[in-house]
């Protein structure tokens, strides 16, 4: 016993004194780098900037979120899923009034929160360490420093929009905080300020180049030309906004932004439309992405030595059975309906029941549609759909599907847009308007070349110049402002954009009333007024803001 208590007493003794000793236990754990040794890395402030597009490559988070409540929430998709049950927090936004503890809702103010999140802090280590950056062992040029802060602001814009879009005034944050700092939300006209300011800032800088000037290799990063689209786009909304007096402001000089950046883009931006609107969808991603028409998309590549996946979208939203997706996004039978029937981008965007496509070993895969909760459409994206040939092992996931946020379409329809409604050229509006429709009617393809049949192919026949002029181009005695809405709608159907179409146009809920009337499916529509939105604000945000966050109204 006393020997025991004499080495107890020794051990004790020893490790006093070696806990005396200022580097044995308090230091920095073995393959952790702290801010100061981070920035001495080689390329520190490109993973930085790559940091910030982290939460647009979040498939689940950002990909499918963003079309679940702009595309899937109102009249052009249902939520879809294998029965009834599946996907709610889809369906729920769906009904015009969803519950505050909506997951969907939850995860689009989280995933956007934490682009701002890294987009903060990345600007706080490209300013505060730019002198001291490397990168590929000589130290980081000046202009690229001044491109990396440049691309960051843009992304900090773009996720504030997002958030505007869904739930209007939110807490604005552009410093790095403390994680238990909570804020009040900020009017949506500060919003706008902000995020103004930061693609002002971005497109301001000569280091921020165009989009034609990316090389390949860059192709997926921001541009000058996708800050000025999303200014064009953002100007349209808030202009959009205060015409019904839903926010301060001067409707006419947002038109003014809207026009003016759009103009910019077609004027000096050296980009233009493909020819063939199949090119964008067909399934190879091999010419769309990097194509003129693409100012902006999240790249996907199957490399099965990283154990890299493709996007979830592209199994999510494709059919069930034995086509062997999880059948989400099923496109409306009034999306269907909307178009004319010579539109062969009705056959690019929505797959039929019973549609045949060709397998990978020259056989045929027959689309079954019956039996799950797409019973009711019986339709599923064709954007969203990659054929066997152009997959890996025909799985669906294996592929280079990807996303496209933003499109020269959109910008030409954008000018039409804002010119009609400051009351310019009407010519000069046509002419951007019938230059998609062109595309779509006389250029594009009218087979979908991995099918073997498809219904909304039939009949689709060659459509000469002389005959778009006569039958198919939009004249000045047209509504022409009704003219481009019905174009955004089957140019840009599936890909995120409706609601935000609807919010901006004040239709949101006579649109989706009607639908109501009209179908009544799952409940669509059942709820909707014009105090659907803006969305509820997380109620797990509410609970962790100690009172300084207030919920929307109605909810």
């Amino acid at each position: 016993m006393k020997i025991t208590k004499l080495t107890l007493l020794l051990l004790s003794i020893l490790c006093a004194n070696t806990s005396c000793k200022k580097d044995y236990l308090i230091r920095d754990p073995y393959g952790v780098l702290n801010e100061e040794e981070f920035f001495k890395t080689d390329g520190a402030g490109l993973k930085l900037v790559t940091s910030c597009y982290q939460p647009l490559a979040d498939g689940w988070g950002y990909t499918v979120n963003k079309v679940a409540i702009m595309d899937e929430s109102v009249d052009n998709a249902d939520a879809g899923g294998s029965d009834p049950g599946d996907r709610p927090q889809t369906t729920e936004v769906g009904t015009g009034r969803p519950l505050a503890s909506n997951a969907l809702l939850n995860e689009t103010w989280s995933n956007r929160y934490r682009g701002i999140g890294k987009c903060n802090q990345a600007l706080e280590g490209l300013i505060k360490q730019g002198d001291n950056l490397i990168q590929n062992g000589v130290k980081l040029p000046k202009e690229v420093l001044a491109r990396y802060i440049a691309e960051v602001k843009m992304l900090r814009a773009w996720y504030y929009f997002d958030l505007v879009t869904v739930f209007k005034d939110i807490p604005l944050i552009v410093n790095v905080e403390e994680p238990t700092v909570r804020k009040a939300k900020s009017p949506i006209e500060d919003i706008r300020t902000h995020l103004i300011k930061d693609l002002d800032e971005a497109i301001a800088e000569p280091s921020f180049p165009r989009r034609s000037q990316l090389t390949t290799a860059e192709a997926g990063r921001l541009s000058k030309d996708a800050a000025l689209a999303i200014k064009a786009r953002a100007a349209l909304f808030f202009a959009g906004l205060m015409e019904q007096s839903r926010m301060k402001g001067d409707a006419k000089a947002e038109y003014e932004l809207a026009k003016s950046a759009a103009q910019n883009i077609i004027t000096q931006g050296n980009l233009g439309l493909l020819a063939d609107f199949n090119d964008l969808f067909r399934g190879d991603y091999k010419i769309g992405p990097f194509s003129s028409e693409c100012i902006f998309g999240v790249l996907h590549q199957y490399d099965p030595a990283f154990g890299l996946g493709g996007d979830p979208f592209a199994i999510m939203n494709v059919g069930r059975n034995n086509v062997g997706g999880w059948g989400g996004d099923t496109p409306t039978r009034d999306l269907a309906s909307s178009f004319e029937p010579a539109d062969p981008r009705k056959m690019m965007t929505i797959i039929s029941h019973n549609d045949i496509f060709k397998t990978s070993t020259g056989g045929e895969e027959v689309h079954n549609y019956k039996g799950y909760f797409n019973d009711f459409n019986l339709q599923q994206s064709r954007k969203a759909f990659v054929p066997q040939q152009y997959r890996q092992n025909n799985d669906l996931q294996r592929s280079n599907w990807q996303p496209y946020w933003i499109r020269y379409s959109e910008i030409l329809l954008i000018y039409a847009e804002a010119m009609m409604k400051l009351g310019g050229n009407v010519n000069d509006a046509l002419d951007k308007l019938n230059q998609v429709r062109h595309r779509a009617f006389v250029t594009t393809k009218k087979v979908d070349e991995p099918a073997v049949f498809r219904l909304f192919g039939q009949n689709l026949k060659v459509i000469n110049e002389q005959e778009f002029q006569r039958n198919f181009a939009v004249k000045p005695s047209a509504d022409v402002l009704e003219a481009i809405r019905q174009e955004r709608r089957h140019e840009l159907a599936l890909e995120g954009f409706r609601l935000y179409d609807l919010i901006r146009w004040g239709t949101y809920a006579t649109t989706m009333k009607a639908f109501h009337t009209k179908y009544g499916f799952a409940n669509k529509g059942r709820d909707a007024s014009d105090k659907s939105w803006p969305f509820p604000i997380p109620q797990v945000e509410i609970d962790r803001s100690n009172g300084l966050l207030a919920q929307n109204e109605n909810y």
